[in-house]
Formats: structure tokens, sequence, C-alpha cells
């Protein structure tokens, strides 16, 4: 275990980067800010090595950034309408951060608190970090407390470990926040990346604001079909509804097979680096975003990033879920006081 000192947040505290590794040479750095993901350094054709994960070289970055690169988004992730929440007939009001509605949690989530390393000191392959969401600090009841594993395997699989348990009833579901670009993360956009995705059915969403019709609608014969892969950008700026309400894609997919199955999600390759990552995840989908809204702005090493610059895959329940199914629904991520919540994603590099 690598760790390494990180600066300092805006009041002082120490950040920390700890940097795990397996034989061959693969990496990742996590900052116990966020427990955020700051590299992701894996194997290309050549036998060389490229960070794919757009991400920021000081904390204030960080803490003052908008767009959640790399981090662990919680207890909530993606949108809820009009920022409310039904939870035993009592309304719960969250930040309107996002439009009208609530996103990713809003000022107090997860991804702007320091979190607690649970190295073990005698592995090198991976780290534990744990915070605590407190009682209504986000709108909603509960003191929270949530764990993240990262881990990586010799035969180059980069693994995320979502625990959480609540002391009241309430809303728990987590996702990663991370851009990825195949060729680097300085190497321009993600266009020409190539994308599977294995789902059936998308949720369109109402207008700009992006919250889901409620609808699950059939992929077939649109330009949310990836199941024969395409270039993500072949049919970005195609000018159908749906695409420029986003600017891009920034939808949720419904990934064929049963949540609570480990399965195969989505596969995006680049020809240029020849990098191929597999995405496997027992949730009941993958949001996938393609960067619309990074903006011009400097990341690592001072390059400059834009919009779509990375693309991001976050498995999670559907979003806005919680105003649509009854508390209970196996698909609905409203949790009982001391209902455990698990879940795991796996990220798979190899070489095409």
């Amino acid at each position: 275990m690598n760790k390494e000192n990180f600066g300092q947040t805006s009041n002082g505290t120490k950040v920390t980067a700890f940097t795990i590794s397996n034989k061959s040479g693969m990496s990742a750095t996590i900052i116990d800010f966020g427990a955020t993901v700051t590299k992701l350094i894996v194997p290309d054709k050549t036998g060389g090595f490229r960070d794919v994960m757009l991400g920021y070289d000081n904390v204030a970055s960080y803490e003052n950034g908008s767009t959640y690169f790399g981090t662990i988004i919680g207890r909530n992730c993606n949108r809820i309408n009009q920022g409310q929440v039904t939870i035993d007939g009592q309304v719960y009001q969250m930040d309107q951060n996002d439009n009208e509605n609530n996103l990713h949690s809003g000022k107090n989530g997860v991804d702007k608190k320091m979190w607690t390393a649970l190295e073990n000191s005698r592995n090198e392959s991976s780290v534990s970090f744990i915070c605590k969401s407190n009682d209504m600090e986000q709108g909603l009841p509960g003191n929270v407390t949530i764990t993240v594993t990262y881990s990586i395997t010799e035969d180059n699989k980069f693994i995320i470990k979502y625990d959480a348990v609540s002391d009241k009833k309430t809303i728990i579901n987590l996702t990663s926040h991370m851009y990825f670009n195949l060729n680097g993360h300085y190497k321009g956009d993600i266009e020409n990346h190539m994308l599977f995705v294995n789902a059936d059915k998308y949720n369109p969403v109402i207008d700009s604001k992006s919250i889901p019709t409620g609808e699950n609608a059939d992929v077939a014969g649109t330009v949310f079909d990836f199941k024969v892969p395409k270039k993500i950008g072949q049919d970005i700026n195609s000018g159908v509804d749906q695409l420029v309400f986003v600017g891009g894609y920034d939808h949720n997919y419904i990934v064929n097979g049963d949540q609570g199955q480990e399965r195969h999600f989505a596969t995006v390759t680049s020809e240029e680096s020849g990098i191929k990552m597999s995405l496997y995840s027992d949730q009941t989908g993958t949001q996938f975003y393609s960067g619309n809204f990074v903006g011009e702005q400097k990341g690592k090493g001072g390059f400059d990033y834009h919009n779509r610059s990375g693309f991001c895959l976050e498995p999670q329940y559907i979003p806005n879920i919680m105003n649509v199914l009854p508390e209970g629904d196996v698909d609905c991520p409203i949790f009982d006081k001391d209902e455990y919540y698990h879940s795991r994603s796996v990220y798979e590099f190899s070489t095409i």
C-alpha cells in the first residue's frame, strides 16, 4: 500500500492518496476525500500503460468541482423529482440543486465528505473507506454508515464493493462517478469509443431536467440501441429529442437479467489504445453518460478537458424510482432500519 500526501481541504484537513496495484502494473489511486478515484492506470496494446481516469491534481478542484470526477455518490445517486420523497407517509425535502430537482444528494453528498481509510497494511491490492451520512443532513432520515472497498485482481479487474446500513428507514442508492477515456484522460473526446450495452430497455426523460417519464422503452430501432457495438458518437448529434434534451446520452439502461445477480452490463473498446473495458454488476441498470456537461476546465497535468472528454457507466437503481414504485418493491431503493445494502461492480480491463 503506497500512501502519499494529497494536500489539505479548505478547512485544513489532511487528505491522503492511497495507491493499490497488482503484479502486472495496473494501479488505482484513491483519496480519502469523497473516496475518490483520482487515477486508474491500465495496460494498452503496446505494452505500455495509460491513465484512463479524468480527475484533478489538487483537493481544491475536487472540493469546488461540480462534475463529480471519480467520486462515490450517495446516499442517493442521480435525480429525484422536486427533491422530494415519501417514506412511511412522510414527505422529505432534499436540496433542489439541479433545476427544481435533487441531483446526487445535494451539497451534503458523501462526495464532499472526508472518509476514513481502513487499509490492510499487508494487502497492496485493496483498500476500504468508511463514512457516515448523518440523520437529516441530506433531508433524509437515518444515520447511514457506508463502506466502500476498492480492489485490483491479478487479472486486471478493478472491483468496487458497496455496503451500507441505516438506523432508520431511508434511501440507499450508491454508485461511482468515474469518467473514463480509454485513450488516456488527456486524449480529447470519447466519441470514437465502441460501446456495447446489454439492455433491451432504457428510461426516456421528460425534458432537459432529466427526470424519467416512468416508461421502460425499447431500444430497438432507436439511437439508444447499443446491443450491437457502435461508436458512442455515431448518433449523438442526430437531433433526436431525447439526445437534444441532455446534450447527448445521459440515460438509464435497464440491464438484461435479474437484479441481484452479477451479469455483463457493458463493454467499451478503443481502437487507438487497444484497451477494452467490460463492466459487470448486480444492480438494476446503469446510467450511461457521455460527459455532456464537463465544460472547459483544467484536469490533471494541466490538460484541457471539455464536453465528452470522458464517459460514465454508473450502476444504480432506476432514477427517481422511489417516487414511482411502492416501498418494499425489490427495485425500490428504500431500505428498512438495519436492512443491509450491498452491491458490487467489476471493471475488467484487457486489450484487443
